[in-house]
Parts: C-alpha cells; structure tokens; sequence
C-alpha cells in the first residue's frame, strides 16, 4: 500500500512537536518534510530522519498532504504558493485567529484546492457542534445563548475559533439569526435577547473547554467539551489528512470526515 507523504508546517509549534509524536502510530502516514520560517534555529537539522527546511516549493514537492497549524500570515503565504505552482498537494489547516480581510483571502486561495480546514480537529469538539445546533433547533429562539471558553495563558486570539464555530452552529440550528456579543468588548450594558455572548478567560496550560450555555426560564442547558490532552488534536489533523487524500477539490471540514 503507498503511503501518503505528510508535510508538517511549523514542527517546533505546540501543535507541530504534537504532530511529530503521533505520526508514528498511522501506517498509512509516511513524514516526508518538515518546513519553518527563514532563520529559525531548527533550519539545517534532522527531525525523524528529515530535514527541516525554509524552501516551501521544495517542502510541497515532498508532500501530499500538508498539516498547518501556524498563522493566518503563514497559511495565506503557503495558498499563495500553492496556486502559483498549481500543486495537487492538500491541505489540512486548523490555523485560527483570522481578521476580515485574511479570512476573504483565505476563501479566494482555497477554489479549486483540496483542503481541510478546522478551527478544532477534535471529533468531540464536532459532535458538540452537532449537539449545540439540535438544542437551538429546539429551543433556540427561547434561550439566552452564552460561549464561555478557557484557553492557556498564551493563546493570543480572543474569543477561540472553536467558539466561534460553535455559534455558528447555534446559527445554522435556529433560523432566526443572533448576533455576536463579545463581553470583554460590550461590557456596560445588558444583555440583548437576540444575541450570543462570548467569554473567553486565559491562563495556566489549560488546553482548551467549551460550554455552551442555553438559559431557559426555570431551567438551563449546559453543553461542554474537555480537552484533557492535546494528542486529540494532532490525531483529529492525521485522520483528516488520511481522510482527505484523493478527495476531489473542495474545502471541507471534520463534520464532513465524520458524516455518516
């Protein structure tokens, strides 16, 4: 059986060193390059038998399937190369933290690729998804919705992409649309009937909770995710990169990879 060739973009990032350790047990997966930015120190040194390098069309030539967690900076660099070469490579990218005008560019870049994009590659954070839009089917246009969700200290975007796809959900469940309420941003006022509110709270090296609050009169809902190890992620990456190999072109999503 061929083995589907893995690059790893940004191998010394938390998500990257998660990669590394778990690739190892997919048979299927062969490493085959490693890539980081001009000058960083691991530039010229061996990882598992390969060599990470700062030369991004060498890095596509060696892969199939490329797995990104690094920037909204970097991921749109690479799509841009990407499309200048015209490569059959795929993408898997949980790469979050995108403004307004990176995420219009991202959504250009990606016609005609074959990419998996997930702002959380947990299969339970996915099946949450699924929970949260059945609740605001159901109940949705009765509740007051809030997101609260706790990171470690040096997770820099505010609130996390995987609550952010959790309202959406919310959204796609009750068809009457609720705005979003960033608390730390609209905190001298109350709350608004038809909105979702976000709380987002940093600290220690806590990998990553979601709850998701539906406040009913008399009553509440309260969906929540754990992540208790960041392996869920890294694994959740390599299943989709199995996945999406051979797939036609399309972005996708790990709702997609776990549709039954």
């Amino acid at each position: 059986m061929k083995k589907i060739r893995i690059g790893i973009l940004g191998p010394d990032g938390r998500m990257g060193k998660d990669l590394l350790n778990q690739i190892k047990n997919f048979k299927q997966l062969e490493l085959s390059s490693l890539c980081e930015k001009k000058g960083h120190k691991l530039i010229g040194k061996k990882i598992s038998e390969v060599i990470v390098e700062d030369n991004i069309i060498n890095f596509l030539s060696k892969s199939d399937v490329i797995i990104d967690f690094t920037s909204p900076t970097a991921t749109i660099k690479l799509l841009e190369i990407m499309n200048r070469l015209k490569t059959e490579t795929s993408l898997v990218s949980g790469t979050t933290g995108y403004s307004t005008s990176e995420e219009k560019k991202f959504q250009l870049l990606v016609k005609g690729k074959r990419v998996l994009r997930s702002f959380n590659m947990s299969i339970g954070i996915n099946i949450l998804k699924n929970l949260v839009k059945l609740v605001s089917r159901n109940a949705g246009s009765q509740a007051d919705i809030e997101i609260v969700e706790i990171h470690h200290n040096q997770k820099k975007d505010i609130p996390s992409g995987t609550s952010v796809a959790l309202a959406h959900s919310i959204n796609e469940g009750d068809n009457k649309f609720k705005n979003f309420a960033f608390r730390e941003k609209n905190n001298n006022r109350i709350r608004e009937k038809h909105e979702i509110g976000f709380a987002s709270i940093r600290g220690g090296d806590v990998i990553g909770e979601h709850t998701v609050y539906f406040f009913l009169d008399g009553e509440r809902l309260e969906l929540k995710h754990t992540a208790s190890s960041r392996n869920i992620f890294s694994n959740g990456a390599l299943l989709a990169a199995k996945w999406i190999y051979g797939k036609k072109p399309g972005l996708y999503s790990i709702a997609d990879m776990i549709k039954r």
